[in-house]
């Protein structure tokens, strides 16, 4: 790992439990208090600057880059590594391989004021609010956009109304890792007949919340202030 890295792992920092995730869904976005305990345990504050990597074909990076912004840190000192751990290797960037610990939300107190402040997610869409809009035929057509970021399983099922963007489109071919620029992803938008700027809500939906996270990093890097406008499907 890079020197002085925390491992964070989204399926431990998650909601849980039959109250904020009754039906045990992976990584759940979770509430302002874990995510707020959870950094103080890695000594994260909020004026750290946090770069998010991973190993090679990791795209759940997106995920944790979007974790961070949702709970709440300074996009401005946030930011996501273009290209794998194990490219910093071969560009000789310096490492470290001594035993670390690692933290268990399980054990975290939550009742225990936090230095960190945190936020509750304010761009996550739920069940009950997707049934809203694709039940509603008409909406779909006028006033929200669904974006769909998975691959070949989207041809099986899919929400109603739905534009397919899948999130290989959006990275290079030869690093999952590294998207593509940005007059590239302009015309995938294009290419699928999406304004990346449209006014109109945007809601972004794919398998388990984790791949979408490229399409929300993509919308932004066209110009899409996604705080105004976009939500993302969490479950």
């Amino acid at each position: 790992r890079i020197k002085g890295a925390r491992y964070v792992d989204m399926d431990d920092i998650c909601a849980k439990g039959p109250i904020r995730n009754p039906k045990n869904l992976p990584h759940m976005m979770p509430d302002k208090e874990l995510f707020a305990a959870a950094m103080d345990a890695f000594e994260i504050s909020n004026d750290d600057h946090v770069i998010v990597y991973g190993k090679e074909g990791a795209v759940f990076t997106a995920r944790t880059w979007f974790l961070f912004q949702q709970c709440g840190h300074d996009q401005s000192k946030l930011h996501l590594m273009q290209g794998s751990m194990e490219e910093w290797i071969e560009r000789g960037g310096p490492v470290e391989e001594k035993p670390t610990t690692v933290i268990n939300a399980d054990e975290l107190d939550l009742a225990k004021p936090t230095k960190y402040q945190a936020r509750d997610p304010p761009n996550i869409i739920d069940m009950r609010g997707i049934l809203d809009v694709v039940q509603e035929e008409e909406s779909i057509h006028t006033s929200e956009i669904i974006l769909d970021a998975r691959g070949s399983t989207f041809a099986k099922a899919h929400m109603p109304g739905a534009i397919n963007i899948p999130y290989r489109s959006l990275v290079t071919d030869e690093d999952l890792l590294k998207f593509r620029p940005r007059a590239e992803l302009q015309q995938v938008f294009r290419d699928a007949g999406v304004d990346p700027v449209t006014d109109r809500k945007v809601i972004l939906t794919c398998g388990s919340g984790v791949s979408v996270c490229l399409l929300w990093m993509s919308l932004e890097e066209c110009g899409r202030n996604n705080t105004e406008g976009t939500l993302v499907y969490d479950g």
